[in-house]
C-alpha cells in the first residue's frame, strides 16, 4: 500500500500538495479549528454509523483500506488549520480520548491512544506540552478539551459531568455534541465486549485512509473548502461568508473579535442563519433573488460595491443582527402593542418576506411610525394573497416599500404613500364573503381578528393552534345540528368565515360533532383561553348556534376584517357576490344579508324539500332539464339545485 503520496500543484506560483495518508500519519501533525469553522456538530447517528463502519470493514475487509474522506487544511508554521474534514478528524480525536481511558482496553491501546491526542513534555529535549487538535478562540471549547479529554483517565473522572452537559441546553453546541459522542462510543463498546481492541485500533491507523489538501494561502485553501463536504455537513453560506471576508482582515485581534461576534450571533440563529442574510440580501438589492445567496453576495453586492467585504460587510450585518433582536426577536422591546402584533404575523403569515421589509424602516427611522407602518405591511401582503396575487408579486410589492424606504426624507412620507398599500377591495371583499376554509390566507385573517380584540398588555403564547368549524362539516343525521340548519344551509356557512374561529388543540372530528352546547363545554371551553376573538363568539352567543346567529356573526366578521384593513364604507362588495358554489352576478342591496337577498330572488331558497320534489327533480333531470331551467321551476338557487341533484344520483 502507498501512504503519504505527496504532489504539488502550483497556484501562482504558491504551492497545493495533496495526498493519501493513513489514520497513524494524519494523527502526527498538530491541527487548529480556526475561528471561521463550524461547531462541532455530529449526532448520534453520526458517530455510530462512523463506527459501524470500521466494524464491519475490519471484519470483512481486514487487510483492505477504508477510505474515509478527505480533508483540507492550510499549513502553516508547525501547525495546520483544518479548513475541511473537522467533523471526522474531531470524532477520532474523541473516540482515541474514550479508548485511552477506556477500562476494557489493553495498556499498549491506552498508551498508542494517549500519543495520538497530545505530545508529552520533555524538558531534557525541550519539547513542550501540546495537544494535537485545538480550537481557536473558543475558549470553553479549548478548557473543555484541556479539563476532560486531555489528563488521562480524565473523562472516568468527569463522566457524570459529561452526562449532564449532553441535555443542558445552555451548554456549548461543540462541547454538547463532543459529550454526546463520547457516550455514544460508551454504549457501542459496552454492546460488542467481544471486539479486539488492540486489532481493531490497528485496522483504523493502519487501514483507514484520508486524501489531504494543502495549501500555503488561505485564498486557495478557501477555494477548496468552499467546495467540500464534511460528511454530509454542507457547508453553509453562512461558513463561506464569514471566511472570505475574515480573510480580508489583516489585524489578527481584529479578524479574532470579528469571528467570536460571528459565531455567537450563528449560534443564536442555528439553522435559519441563511435566512438571515437572505434578508440583509433583500434590504441591499431590493428586488426578488436571481441566483443563489452566495453568488448575489459576491457579484451584486461585494463586486458592485454595495458593501466591501471585511470590516464593513460584519459591522453591517451585526447592526441588522442588532435590530433583528429589538424589531423581530423583541429583546427589550416595550411596546405592547408592536409586541402583540410582530408575534401575530411570525404566527401566521404565509412567508417571512416582510420582516426585511420591517427591518429595512427600523433601520431608517427606528420607533418613529413603526406600529402604523407594519400593520400596512402586514394588511397590504395577507391582502394580496385573498386577492390571488402570485407569490413573486406578492415579494416584488413589499421590495418595493424598501424601496419607497431607501429613497424616503422622512417617516411620513412612507406611510402617506397610499399606492404601496393598495389593494383591489373589491376582489378582496367578494373573496373573504366566500367559502374561505382551505385557503392559505384564511389562517392569517383569523390571526388578525385575534390581534383586534387582544390584550395587548399582556401576551399569551397560542400554542396548538386549529381552525375550527362551529357548525360542524359533517354533522350525524340525528343531532341538532341537522334539524336546525337546513342542508342548503349548511352548504351555504359551513366554510364561511363567520363560522371558523381558531382554537388551542389539534381538531377532534367526533367532538367537533357534537352538539353546540355540549361542543361548547366539553371541547372549546378549555381550548380558547388564549384566543380574544374565538371567546367574544362564545361570550356572544352562548345557548346556540342557528342560521340567525351564524349570519350575524359572518355580518360582524366581515366587518372587523373590513376595518382592519382600512376598506371603505361604499366599497361593501364587489357586484360579484358569493353563492355557495361560487360567483353569480346579483344586485347588492344595502343592509340585507346574503340569504336574504337569495330568498328574494329564489322563494324557495333554504327550504327543506320534500319527498315529492325530490321525484319530481330526478325525473326532470332525467329527461334533460338545464340546471337554470330547473332553478326556475323549483325556484331555487344553483347551489341548491346541483346540491340535490348529487345527493339524490350518488
Amino acid at each position: 500500500m502507498l501512504y503519504d503520496c505527496k504532489r504539488i500543484m502550483k497556484s501562482n506560483y504558491k504551492e497545493i500538495g495533496f495526498g493519501k495518508q493513513t489514520i497513524a500519519k494524519v494523527f502526527e501533525e498538530w491541527y487548529t479549528v480556526p475561528s471561521y469553522q463550524r461547531h462541532y456538530v455530529w449526532e448520534s447517528d453520526n458517530v455510530c454509523d462512523l463506527l459501524e463502519d470500521f466494524v464491519a470493514n475490519y471484519i470483512e475487509h481486514a487487510d483492505e483500506e477504508y477510505f474515509l474522506g478527505s480533508y483540507i487544511i492550510q499549513s502553516k508554521d508547525n501547525n495546520n488549520d483544518l479548513l475541511d474534514g473537522q467533523q471526522r478528524i474531531t470524532t477520532l480525536f474523541l473516540l482515541f480520548a474514550f479508548l485511552r481511558d477506556y477500562e476494557m482496553a489493553s495498556d499498549e491501546v491506552k498508551e498508542n491512544c494517549e500519543s495520538l491526542i497530545f505530545q508529552k513534555a520533555n524538558k531534557i529535549r525541550h519539547i513542550e506540552e501540546r495537544i494535537r487538535l485545538s480550537y481557536e478562540i473558543r475558549g470553553n471549547v479549548k478548557a473543555f478539551i484541556e479539563e476532560f479529554l486531555m489528563p488521562s483517565g480524565s473523562i472516568n473522572l468527569h463522566w457524570s459531568e459529561i452526562e449532564k452537559k449532553v441535555s443542558s441546553k445552555k451548554e456549548n453546541l461543540s462541547i454538547q455534541r463532543m459529550c454526546n459522542a463520547l457516550i455514544c462510543f460508551k454504549k457501542f463498546f459496552t454492546e460488542r465486549v467481544n471486539i479486539d481492541l488492540d486489532a481493531f485500533l490497528g485496522f483504523i491507523l493502519n487501514n483507514v485512509v484520508m486524501i489531504y489538501i494543502s495549501a500555503d494561502s488561505l485564498e486557495d485553501a478557501f477555494r477548496l473548502f468552499s467546495v467540500m463536504n464534511d460528511r454530509g455537513q454542507k457547508l453553509s453560506n453562512a461558513d463561506i461568508l464569514k471566511s472570505s471576508n475574515l480573510e480580508k482582515i489583516d489585524d489578527d485581534i481584529d479578524m479574532n473579535n470579528y469571528a467570536r461576534e460571528w459565531e455567537d450571533m450563528q449560534e443564536d440563529f442555528g439553522n435559519d442563519f441563511d435566512r438571515f442574510l437572505a434578508y440583509i440580501r433583500t434590504m441591499l438589492l431590493k428586488k426578488r433573488p436571481k441566483m443563489n445567496l452566495l453568488d448575489e453576495y459576491n457579484k451584486l453586492i461585494f463586486k458592485t460595491g454595495l458593501i466591501k467585504q471585511g470590516k464593513e460587510f460584519f459591522d453591517y450585518v451585526f447592526k441588522v443582527y442588532k435590530d433583528y433582536n429589538t424589531l423581530i426577536n423583541l429583546h427589550d422591546n416595550e411596546d405592547s402593542e408592536y409586541c402583540t402584533l410582530i408575534r401575530i404575523l411570525i404566527n401566521c403569515m404565509p412567508s417571512t418576506d416582510w420582516i426585511p421589509v420591517v427591518l429595512a424602516y427600523g433601520r431608517k427611522y427606528g420607533n418613529s411610525g413603526l406600529l402604523i407602518f407594519t400593520q400596512k405591511v402586514a394588511c397590504k401582503n395577507i391582502a394580496d394573497a385573498v386577492c390571488g396575487k402570485v407569490p413573486s408579486y406578492r415579494i416584488d410589492n413589499l421590495n418595493n416599500i424598501i424601496n419607497l424606504i431607501d429613497e424616503s426624507v422622512d417617516y411620513q412620507s412612507v406611510l402617506n404613500a397610499k399606492e404601496f398599500y393598495s389593494f383591489d377591495q373589491n376582489v378582496f371583499m367578494a373573496n373573504i364573503q366566500s367559502e374561505v376554509y382551505g385557503r392559505r390566507y384564511t389562517y392569517a385573517l383569523l390571526m388578525m381578528l385575534e390581534y383586534k380584540y387582544k390584550d395587548k398588555s399582556e401576551w399569551k403564547e397560542f400554542g396548538t393552534v386549529s381552525i375550527e368549524h362551529i357548525l360542524p362539516q359533517t354533522p350525524s343525521a340525528n343531532s341538532r345540528w341537522v334539524r336546525d340548519f337546513n342542508e342548503e344551509q349548511r352548504n351555504y356557512y359551513t366554510h364561511r368565515i363567520g363560522n371558523l374561529c381558531l382554537i388551542g388543540r389539534t381538531k377532534n372530528s367526533s367532538l367537533g360533532n357534537l352538539d353546540y352546547q355540549e361542543k361548547l363545554k366539553k371541547y372549546f371551553e378549555r381550548s380558547i383561553g388564549s384566543f380574544a376573538h374565538t371567546q367574544k363568539i362564545y361570550k356572544k352567543y352562548p345557548s346556540e348556534w342557528t342560521p340567525a346567529t351564524v349570519e350575524e356573526n359572518q355580518q360582524r366578521v366581515i366587518n372587523d376584517i373590513r376595518e382592519i384593513f382600512g376598506i371603505r364604507d361604499t366599497c361593501v362588495s364587489s357586484k360579484l357576490t358569493c353563492s355557495s358554489i361560487g360567483f353569480s352576478e346579483l344586485p347588492q342591496k344595502e343592509g340585507m344579508s346574503y340569504m336574504a337577498q337569495q330568498k328574494a330572488i329564489y322563494a324557495k331558497a333554504y327550504e327543506r324539500w320534500s319527498d315529492e320534489d325530490d321525484q319530481k327533480l330526478l325525473s326532470l333531470y332525467a329527461k334533460g332539464k338545464t340546471v337554470s331551467e330547473l332553478m326556475q321551476i323549483f325556484k331555487r338557487n344553483r347551489g341548491a339545485i346541483e346540491s340535490r341533484i348529487k345527493k339524490l344520483t350518488q
